[in-house]
């Protein structure tokens, strides 16, 4: 998963303090931003993903429409 946070400050006195992230299926966080305007990059890799999918109990019930 791939989540993209705001940061900085915004109209009417909002403050966004950025956190971007990209997590794999499992929760654990392959990549962070810092808390700055910037870019954040990962290597993704495609094996384990599979082997993740393969696991990963809840795909087991899906129903593909």
């Amino acid at each position: 998963m791939i989540a993209a946070g705001q940061i900085g400050d915004h109209e009417p006195g909002r403050s966004c303090y950025g956190r971007s992230m990209i997590v794999d299926p499992w929760g654990t966080i392959i990549a962070q931003a810092p808390d700055e305007v910037g870019v954040t990059v990962a290597d993704l890799d495609l094996a384990r993903l599979a082997r993740i999918r393969a696991e990963l109990p809840s795909l087991a019930n899906r129903r593909l429409v």
